[in-house]
């Protein structure tokens, strides 16, 4: 008798977990790189993104993440995406290297942020080309197949690697460094401050210690006898002509234009409405 409930507790278990195995599959992909707020992927679709941004981590070490939701707590595309990577732990490596797209269903926009290595990997010219081709698949609400393309073209352009010419340029438009990290800056610096101003003070004195307040000019400290101007002329000897290159859009594209997160780091990225 004691045996037979033994069999029955063992079956009854293991039809509980057979039963539970996709709740806890689908629950582990979300966990992990993607998060769909608004329940807008299937099942299969969030197992299937979460397969793909596991290669491209392994194959390319970025970290690639997908959000997809309606609130944003009031911020930007830009600054929640930001954010939201910053505050959760993703990336690969001592720089944090990833990609995150943010799809913004309150406000129908898709922002791209990059952080790491993955900045200078995704140019301007390159985030605007996945934003593109992203937006027109959400504009058709298929929303599993915009993430697919966005992770394809992470893995395309992460093969092809940092683009020659590529030059990261701080957006003079962005917000300016955090207050609170200025000042802890300043504090952390503040020795090499106090030192150098020492060196300075230091050295003022022994220059005055070492004149011992004589005046060292006089009358005839500029005068070197007479001089007369007898013929002048002037002489062509030659032209200089200065050339200066103006960029031009092909090369801006190759441009990873950055700006500050909230938490005080430097983020790429771009997007576009759908």
């Amino acid at each position: 008798m004691l045996y037979l409930f033994k069999k029955i507790g063992t079956i009854t278990l293991v039809f509980i977990f057979l039963i539970m195995m996709p709740t806890i599959k689908v629950s582990a992909a979300e966990e992990k790189n993607v998060k769909d707020y608004m329940n807008l992927l299937q099942n299969s679709e969030a197992q299937e993104i979460q397969t793909m941004i596991e290669d491209v981590k392994k194959d390319l070490s970025l970290d690639v993440v997908v959000v997809i939701t309606k609130d944003t707590k009031g911020k930007s595309s830009r600054a929640f995406a930001d954010d939201y990577y910053d505050n959760n732990g993703y990336g690969i490596g001592t720089d944090h290297s990833g990609i995150l797209i943010l799809i913004n269903m309150e406000k129908r926009e898709a922002w791209i942020s990059t952080k790491g290595k993955a900045i200078n990997i995704f140019t301007d010219g390159r985030i605007k080309d996945m934003i593109k081709q992203v937006t027109k698949e959400l504009g058709s609400k298929k929303y599993g197949e915009g993430c697919k393309v966005f992770i394809k073209a992470v893995s395309n352009y992460g093969k092809l690697g940092v683009p020659e010419g590529q030059k990261v340029i701080k957006d003079p438009t962005a917000p300016k460094e955090p207050y609170l990290k200025r000042v802890k800056t300043m504090i952390k610096f503040f020795p090499m401050y106090l030192i150098a101003a020492g060196i300075a003070v230091a050295t003022t004195v022994i220059a005055s210690l070492s004149s011992k307040g004589k005046v060292t000019i006089n009358s005839r400290t500029y005068e070197g006898g007479t001089f007369k101007l007898l013929d002048s002329r002037d002489d062509f000897i030659r032209e200089a002509i200065s050339r200066t290159k103006i960029e031009t859009s092909s090369n801006s594209d190759n441009n990873s234009s950055t700006h500050t997160s909230s938490s005080g780091e430097t983020h790429g990225g771009g997007g576009g409405s759908f």
